[in-house]
């Protein structure tokens, strides 16, 4: 087995909550994060400026402001801010219309974690073309990818093999179900229905969730 397939079989093993993909890139994510104040990171003159210069978007500052090291966290929003007083100040020497159109930097976190999205479900797709028993094996992990990762899983795919196919059907009959669920819990608040059972539509609305926000609802 490839080194780089390890995380992908391990967490389809492990994980029962929801979308695997999304499992993997929210430890990511947290790895990342805290990698990002280690002392050799914000000492790495190169690193320093992209810290200094990135838009952290609004989620991942209050994850780091909520989850992670704090003399860190201070380094990091000294450099950012410092650096964004400074373009205010260069900005306020000159005219409107020699001021240009400010182009914005994305969050660095986001970006790295695109990067890895893309990563995970390459490899993702070459599992599939070498473990022809993979799908067997996860049948449950792989009918819990949400909305976002089926679509990329179609994106990043070269040909829509039957083994994407049959992942594809997979979770065809259980949103469908979902939708079917969410259906008859609408009707329950009928008066008409209100002595009639529940059946499967409790916890349609929780996997509704989990199909529109992907990991990021544990």
């Amino acid at each position: 087995m490839k080194l780089e397939f390890i995380p992908l079989y391990e967490v389809f093993e492990k994980y029962k909550g929801g979308c695997p993909i999304c499992k993997i890139i929210k430890d990511e994510e947290k790895a990342y994060c805290w990698r990002l104040f280690e002392d050799e990171i914000l000492k790495d003159p190169e690193m320093y400026v992209k810290i200094s210069k990135t838009n952290f978007c609004h989620y991942h500052l209050e994850l780091l402001n909520n989850s992670y090291d704090k003399l860190g966290l201070a380094i990091a929003l000294k450099a950012n801010i410092s650096h964004k007083l400074q373009q205010i100040m260069e900005k306020r020497k000159f005219s409107k219309k020699k001021r240009g159109i400010e182009t914005k930097s994305k969050c660095l976190v986001c970006d790295y974690l695109s990067e890895r999205d893309k990563y995970q479900m390459h490899i993702l797709i070459d599992i599939l073309h070498a473990d022809k028993d993979f799908i067997e094996r996860h049948h449950e992990g792989l009918s819990k990818l949400c909305f976002h990762h089926l679509n990329m899983l179609l994106e990043v795919a070269k040909d829509t093999t039957p083994q994407i196919e049959k992942i594809i059907e997979i979770n065809k009959a259980l949103i469908e179900k979902n939708i079917s669920d969410l259906e008859w819990f609408i009707t329950k608040f009928d008066y008409r229905f209100q002595d009639e059972p529940w059946y499967d539509s409790k916890d349609s609305i929780e996997r509704a969730l989990k199909l529109l926000k992907g990991g990021y609802y544990d």
